[in-house]
């Protein structure tokens, strides 16, 4: 994840920035009013020397990007595959036969709740200060 930001705050170990979308109102304004609807709070591991105004590239570790994939792309996926092989036992509980239509019930339900689980997760532990300062603009 490597994305550019507009700093409007900064101090020698973090750094508050907004997005700098292309054509964007906070993109082309030089005014840095606070008014922007999103700031983020990164770190400044690197000890860049940023001024509000600057635009700024910031990006997640790689050990953070393998993390956060395998926990979006191949825990759900894991989940949907646990899925069809808990239709037996499941099937057998109900005293119903396995048929395809419940194992694809069984794979979408676990898909879906692995997926939901999955985002409520990164939800609730956002956080910001793994995100760092990769380049600096201007």
């Amino acid at each position: 994840m490597n994305t550019e930001y507009i700093v409007t705050a900064a101090d020698s170990n973090t750094v508050t920035v907004t997005p700098a979308e292309n054509g964007s109102a906070c993109a082309t304004c030089h005014a840095n009013c606070k008014s922007c609807a999103l700031h983020i709070t990164v770190a400044n591991t690197k000890r860049f020397d940023v001024k509000p105004g600057q635009k700024v590239r910031i990006g997640l570790s790689a050990k953070d990007e393998v993390r956060q994939s395998f926990l979006s792309l191949a825990l759900p996926v894991l989940a949907a595959v646990i899925g069809f092989f808990v239709a037996s036992p499941i099937a057998s509980l109900f005293n119903v036969s396995a048929t395809e239509q419940l194992r694809s019930l069984c794979v979408l339900v676990f898909l879906f709740a692995s997926g939901f689980s999955v985002m409520l997760a990164a939800k609730k532990r956002r956080n910001p200060e793994k995100l760092d300062i990769a380049a600096v603009y201007q």
